[in-house]
């Protein structure tokens, strides 16, 4: 589930079941998430993930670190990633 909205790409979830994993699904849907949103006039794309979670996934599609929020829930880290469209 993601939205464009003042000419950003806000990726909200992205979940690919066990069984598909590491086949390329989830790359599949952020490149089309991104071309639609170039369609749609966005320059930049953005997302949030957890310390347990995808951080390496989206670094791998461009997406760079550009904050973290530590001690969330009282055990985790939230990592803010972005990427220029």
């Amino acid at each position: 589930m993601a939205r464009t909205w003042w000419g950003g790409l806000e990726v909200q979830y992205l979940w690919v079941g066990d069984r598909c994993r590491n086949s390329g699904y989830g790359r599949q849907l952020m490149q089309l998430a991104e071309e639609e949103a170039r369609k749609r006039g966005c320059h930049m794309a953005y997302v949030d993930t957890f310390d347990f979670q995808a951080r390496g996934f989206y670094e791998k599609l461009g997406y760079r670190l550009y904050g973290e929020l530590g001690d969330y829930a009282h055990r985790h880290t939230r990592h803010y990633l972005a990427k220029n469209l």
